[in-house]
């Protein structure tokens, strides 16, 4: 049992690393981070329900997540072909693509749950 917690633990200690290595080295992801910590106050700002919340963070964990695959999939594909491939490229292409459409509905999902509010609560200054 004991061994089988300290697998564990040191499971986590891979994912944390991997977590380190993509904000550290990959500026999308530092992008998506930089949207991450705009929205998480100004969701708080104009107090989102619990089903906003839920709502918000599954876009920022989705996002987080995908981009963190495209960045595992571009490490890849370096490694197994360092000169350039036409069919990795496809690859690399549709594995961007994909965090792409991920971020195009998480900012949808963002615009319709916190703009009005947002109107809603700073409206009456200008």
């Amino acid at each position: 049992m004991l061994q089988f917690i300290r697998e564990r633990l040191a499971s986590f200690q891979w994912a944390i690393k991997g977590i380190l290595d993509l904000y550290q080295h990959h500026p999308n992801a530092q992008v998506h981070l930089l949207a991450t910590c705009l929205v998480i106050p100004t969701g708080i700002l104009v107090q989102l329900s619990a089903i906003e919340w839920c709502l918000i963070l599954l876009c920022i964990v989705l996002v987080t997540a995908m981009e963190a695959m495209n960045s595992a999939v571009e490490y890849l594909a370096d490694k197994v072909s360092p000169e350039h491939d036409e069919l990795i490229g496809k690859a690399k292409d549709i594995a961007a693509g994909a965090v792409f459409l991920c971020s195009i509905g998480a900012a949808s999902v963002g615009c319709i749950l916190l703009l009005p509010k947002v109107v809603a609560l700073f409206g009456g200054l200008f």
